[in-house]
């Protein structure tokens, strides 16, 4: 009886010993694409601490900055080779690495608004593709988080897709720079800063960038009095780990890991809408901005010009045709084609 009791003690200390060595193998060094400061970061540190306190300490997400550790196209190569274990960042950020990152990673002019876009996760097949995509890096995608609609600073109205024939516009390349020159533009490559001063300086006429938050926080509107909602670009942002170190993770911890992540993509979509209606305001009041917003007519002529630009992506890889042709079926469904 005695010696049951003690092969007994033995087991159940044997069981606590694994279950701590469990929780350690679940550490997890996290990568943001914003820095310390940004609402996103913020946000993902929040998540992190409320996951570790409901898994136990088994999910134990240790979030860095971005470029703490490599620059925001070279995170892949990090967790594939152990300086990282995950990512929140965007996948067009990959687009070099994989075609179809495009395709996931920005849908430009197919939807009127990300809630719309994001439906297509949920709704449309497209999370189970984004998945099967990350897979093929080593990775798991958790979940898409929102993004905000972006604007466009500009020294000129810009009152339909016919007003960027000519226009000298900053742009970060991949598919919208693509939407952009179909619509006429002429694009240059450059720095965030130093598209300020060039529209400062009347190098270029408008800038290419982010949401409205963002472009005040930078200054974009220092020359640029005509903020413009085009619609061109609609980014997707998410969340991904190593599959290997999702897969050690227990059923419990996959679940409530993917159910704070879209607790954490709804604040997102709350703290960010509240943060671009006050920078609206400031824009309109104390910088006399005008803000003009496309209507369904140049909606429809971008969504023409978007199945051009998805037309030439489409053969570079099956992928990025799945993506697209999932994509075409969802707004088939939607009444936006």
């Amino acid at each position: 009886m005695r010696q049951f009791r003690m092969i007994t003690a033995t087991a159940a200390a044997a069981a606590v010993l694994a279950a701590a060595v469990s929780v350690q193998a679940a550490e997890l060094k996290m990568q943001t694409f914003l820095g310390a400061g940004a609402s996103t970061t913020k946000a993902f540190e929040q998540m992190a601490a409320d996951l570790k306190a409901a898994t136990n300490g088994e999910v134990a997400i240790t979030v860095l900055p971005g470029r703490a550790v490599v620059g925001a196209t070279e995170t892949i190569d990090a967790i594939q080779n152990g300086l990282l274990d995950g990512q929140y960042t965007a996948p067009t950020y990959f687009a070099g690495k994989d075609p179809a990152m495009s395709a996931l990673g920005d849908t430009l002019a197919a939807y009127p608004d990300s809630a719309t876009r994001d439906r297509w996760f949920t709704e449309g097949g497209g999370l189970e593709l984004a998945r099967a995509l990350y897979a093929k890096h080593g990775l798991y995608f958790v979940c898409p988080i929102y993004w905000p609609p972006e604007q466009i600073p500009s020294t000129k109205p810009i009152n339909s897709v016919a007003d960027f024939e000519g226009l000298k516009m900053r742009a970060p390349g991949g598919m919208p720079s693509a939407l952009l020159s179909k619509a006429g533009a002429s694009l240059v490559k450059m720095g965030v800063g130093e598209s300020v001063t060039a529209m400062e300086t009347g190098v270029l006429d408008a800038t290419d960038l982010a949401n409205i938050g963002l472009n005040v926080a930078l200054g974009m509107y220092n020359k640029a009095k005509y903020s413009i909602l085009a619609r061109h670009s609609m980014a997707v942002t998410e969340v991904s780990v190593s599959q290997e170190k999702w897969d050690g993770l227990s059923a419990d911890a996959k679940a409530k890991f993917e159910a704070a992540c879209q607790d954490m993509s709804a604040t997102l979509k709350t703290t960010l809408t509240a943060e671009d209606e006050a920078a609206t305001l400031k824009a309109k009041n104390e910088l006399g901005v005008t803000f003009i917003e496309f209507g369904d007519q140049d909606a429809e002529v971008f969504r023409g010009m978007l199945l051009e630009v998805w037309a030439d992506l489409e053969g570079t890889s099956a992928d990025a045709k799945a993506i697209i042709d999932s994509h075409k079926a969802f707004m088939g469904k939607l009444g936006l084609l």
